[in-house]
Parts: C-alpha cells; structure tokens; sequence
C-alpha cells in the first residue's frame, strides 16, 4: 500500500480520459464477475464534485471517489434520514488490488477531512456505499472504523405466483385519499421502530411533511399503497413507487424497469400472523403483472425484523451503506 499516492483533482481524471476508462473498465469488469444486477459503473461527473485520486507508482489511477457534502437545515425533510451533516464518497475501486486501493483512498478522504473547517462535529458522518457482494472492501472498511447501517436489497420479477389470501377477518386493498390519516399514523409508526436503529429522527416537522407525501400519492389512480384493516381497522400497509416515481433507483440496478417500496409496516399487536406476507404479496403480484423486472427496497441492519422478513419475500442484498459518526471518526 505504500506505493499508493493520493491527491484531490477539481478538473479532469487523471492522465487523461483513457487512463480514467481503464479504471472504470477494470470496475466493471469485477462487477459484473461479483452480481449480474449491478449496474455499469458510471464516470463521476467532472467539474462537479471534488475527485479524490489513488494512482500506482507509475502514475495509474487506481481507485478515484467523488466527494460530496450535504447540510441539512432544521425543518428540511433530509433530517429525517440521518444526522445535518453528511459527508459522502463515492468510490470506484479497480486494479489488480483493489483492497489496498480502497485503504489508500479511506485513508486519504480521512486526511481531507481533516481539513475542513466545519461539519464534522458531533452531529456529522461520513458514508459510502459499496456493492453488498463485493467483499474486497470489507476488511478496508473496518479497518477504517466503518459500519454497514442499510441494506438496499432486490427482488427479481417471478411470473404466476398468485398473490397470498390474507389471515381471517383481514381484507387488503388499495388505499385512496380517504385513508390518508389511517396512512400517516402506520407510517409514524414504522418511524418510530425505526428510530432504535439510527436511521431515522422524527423531527417536529416529519408527521405533516409525510401527511404532504401521503397525500399527493393517494390522490392517484391507483395509489400504489396497499391497507390492510382487520374488520376495519388499519393494521398494516405497504407503499410502492412504481417505475415513473422511482427514476433515482433505476442507475442502482442492472435491469429495467425497477421500482421501490417506501414502506412495509404493520402494527405490533398483528405482527407474526401473516398480514405483512399478504401484503407484499398483493403489491408483488400488481408489480409482476405490470412487468416491473425488479424491486429494490432498504432496510436498516440492526433491524430485527426486517432482514429475515424481507429475505423470505424474495429479496437479497444489492447494496450496502457503510457510515462512521462523527465523521472524524474515520480512522
């Protein structure tokens, strides 16, 4: 590793754009080999984002990230999501050892860090996300102090699978604006389950900015969110954006068209009798007959629930979010 040397670019790759395209080859080449569902690594955007480089002795590029901050402020929607400050990057790892690559490039963004004169106190983190099936960047990422914290899993289109009969005295169907006060509460309720894992912080703001969302999603035709009532009263839902409302997920995935489920919740006192299966299962069913190839979805992974349910519906790790907090907490 001590042949690695790093250094932040503002204009251009490294050596020109063929050394770039062989980085990026290299990439997609063990890509491919570790998940056929992962997508073609794309080129970061130039002149956009700070480049933080890890070239051989020869002058090589062997692992370039796009460094990215964002701050958000009391009251916007992001804080619902993770701490105010957040410092990304984006790494494309290639090489003949793309393990020491990655330590050299977490070692350098570490040092970069350092340099910044604001958003790295307490409530600040750094973040990456790497392909869940690519395990030479595991032991880097230990080493360096971080910790997978979600899970974007995917599920591939099954054709002829009829949906699941709901338990007794349960009905499912699809949600309409009428619902919208039944939707807020089971979608603050699977906040705050999912507050014990740090992934999310209900703010004074967040239960009328999901009222706001709610809305907007029930006021179509179909709404895409599926309710569960036993003998009327709502117990569990399952909220999909199908293709043409979960365009930021399709450069995830190699393979089209994809869509997202936002949420799958049901209420503690109904869970383990089969209400959460039957739901996905209606929205699977629509999903499949729509000819959505795949699904994809994020879970937190400390969540007890959630991996083992949603790995029994079909789902397996695609990508995974590896966060340290503070973000000098980056070794």
């Amino acid at each position: 590793m001590s042949g690695y040397v790093a250094r932040v670019r503002h204009d251009n790759p490294p050596n020109g754009t063929a050394e770039f395209d062989r980085l990026v080859a290299s990439v997609a080449k063990r890509w491919a080999a570790v998940d056929p569902l992962l997508p073609e690594p794309s080129h970061p955007k130039l002149n956009t984002n700070p480049l933080l480089t890890v070239s051989d002795e020869l002058g090589r590029p062997m692992a370039i990230g796009a460094m990215r901050y964002s701050w958000y402020q009391p009251g916007e929607a992001g804080r619902t999501w993770g701490v105010p400050d957040q410092h990304w990057i984006t790494p494309l790892v290639g090489g003949s050892d793309p393990e020491g690559a990655l330590d050299s490039l977490l070692t350098s963004w570490r040092d970069q860090l350092e340099r910044l004169p604001t958003g790295t106190g307490s409530e600040s983190a750094a973040l990456l996300t790497w392909p869940a099936r690519d395990v030479c960047g595991i032991r880097p990422l230990q080493r360096h102090g971080m910790q997978p914290v979600t899970v974007m899993a995917v599920r591939e289109r099954r054709r002829g699978v009829p949906p699941a009969l709901p338990p007794r005295d349960v009905t499912i169907r699809l949600a309409d604006l009428q619902d919208l006060t039944a939707v807020v509460s089971l979608v603050m309720e699977e906040h705050r389950y999912e507050e014990h894992f740090g992934s999310v912080f209900i703010q004074s703001e967040t239960a009328e900015q999901t009222r706001k969302v709610a809305a907007r999603a029930l006021s179509r035709n179909p709404s895409w969110i599926w309710l569960a009532e036993r003998r009327g009263r709502p117990v569990g839902l399952v909220w999909v954006s199908p293709p043409h409302r979960a365009r930021w997920v399709a450069p995830l995935v190699n393979a089209a068209p994809a869509a997202y489920i936002g949420y799958g919740t049901v209420v503690e006192e109904e869970r383990g009798q089969g209400i959460g299966t039957t739901l996905i299962s209606h929205a699977h069913h629509a999903l499949d007959t729509h000819g959505i190839a795949v699904t994809l979805l994020n879970y937190s992974v400390t969540n007890p629930l959630s991996g083992p349910f949603w790995h029994r519906m079909g789902y397996r790790p695609l990508w995974t979010t590896w966060e340290v907090r503070p973000a000098l907490a980056l070794r």
